[in-house]
């Protein structure tokens, strides 16, 4: 079997740029070194390294080998770092964002549960609605975006997918009209969860996976999902929410989905932090605890992935299979009102 210490030795010598440079590294023999290289390219039946008394150079073979081999040492380092926080106790500060809804609805209700199995450690929670750089002094940070997103500087982990609705009251609703399109919903009362400067737009999907962008002037605009939601129920207007937000207050019939044949783009909530390497304990053990008492809104095999078209040209986004119908009165979650819709179908 192959010596993989050679791989790590090989690395050394052209990180530093010769035998001598490596031993001083590694703390060993230069002949140790030059031992070591021609047993390693004995293995593999090439040259790795030019040798000669005034000059060193490694082969193109030798350059493309180097790849791998550091490749090999930092998996191995990062297998390593793994094991040691697995075995270390989580203790001390997790600092940490999240939009102000998500921070009460999802994770505030999780945070005393963590804590109290984890009594050494301690979490200091910014609920903010502006969308923070985690190189401010952040461990991590939880957002909702639209789906498939990408953001190569950062891991992400995801919490859930969510599904969004235009929802208003019954009473608006009657006295009002139920709208037949969008754009009649658009010229009713709308309120907007955002900043004054919007956009204030509601991104659907039609029956034939076209994307449509409706602009609207909305009566009301606060920062805060939880009082729009209540100025909704109050009969304020019509806003697009998430489903698992305003669930129960349509259960009770407090408030109606407006154009259900209109799906909309998923959204997902994620936890995103800088690297998988070097993460502390407590902020791992909090990701892995989020994460496994997150239930998600759409399961995978309801979700279509599809390139539309609409205003943007062509356009990637993921949808739930079937639009959603209004569900009835005691349903208590999404499944029944899917299945019906799928029954239908």
């Amino acid at each position: 079997m192959e010596d993989l210490n050679n791989l790590h030795i090989f690395s050394q010598v052209v990180e530093h740029n010769g035998f001598s440079g490596a031993a001083r590294a590694l703390g060993v023999a230069r002949s140790s070194i030059c031992r070591r290289i021609s047993q390693l390219e004995e293995e593999l039946g090439v040259r790795l390294v030019q040798r000669s008394t005034r000059q060193f150079a490694v082969t193109d073979l030798g350059m493309e080998f180097h790849k791998h081999c550091v490749r090999m040492v930092e998996e191995a380092k990062a297998g390593y770092e793994r094991m040691a926080c697995a075995k270390a106790k989580p203790a001390g500060l997790i600092r940490m964002s999240c939009p102000a809804a998500i921070a009460q609805l999802l994770i505030g209700p999780l945070v005393p549960l963590f804590i109290s199995k984890h009594p050494e450690v301690r979490i200091a929670l910014e609920a903010t609605n502006r969308r923070v750089d985690l190189d401010d002094n952040f461990d991590l940070s939880i957002r909702m975006c639209q789906i498939p997103s990408e953001d190569s500087r950062m891991v992400m982990r995801s919490l859930g997918i969510v599904q969004q609705v235009l929802v208003a009251s019954r009473g608006f609703l009657e006295r009002h009209g139920r709208p037949a399109t969008p754009v009649e919903a658009s010229r009713l009362s709308t309120l907007s969860v955002g900043s004054l400067q919007g956009p204030h737009l509601w991104k659907l999907i039609d029956s034939q996976d076209q994307e449509i962008q409706v602009r609207y002037e909305p009566t009301l605009v606060i920062d805060d999902m939880m009082l729009i939601r209540q100025a909704v129920m109050q009969g304020l207007g019509i806003a697009q929410l998430p489903l698992a937000f305003c669930l129960s207050e349509i259960r009770e019939g407090l408030l109606e989905v407006v154009l259900p044949e209109y799906s909309a783009p998923l959204f997902e909530i994620q936890i995103v932090f800088p690297s998988r390497r070097g993460i502390l304990p407590a902020v791992r053990s909090f990701i892995d605890f989020l994460s496994a008492h997150c239930r998600s809104e759409v399961e995978a095999w309801r979700i279509k992935q599809h390139t539309g078209t609409g205003e943007r040209d062509s356009v990637r986004f993921w949808t739930a299979r079937h639009p959603l119908k209004q569900p009835a009165p005691g349903q208590n979650n999404l499944d029944a009102a899917l299945d019906c819709t799928e029954n239908a179908a």
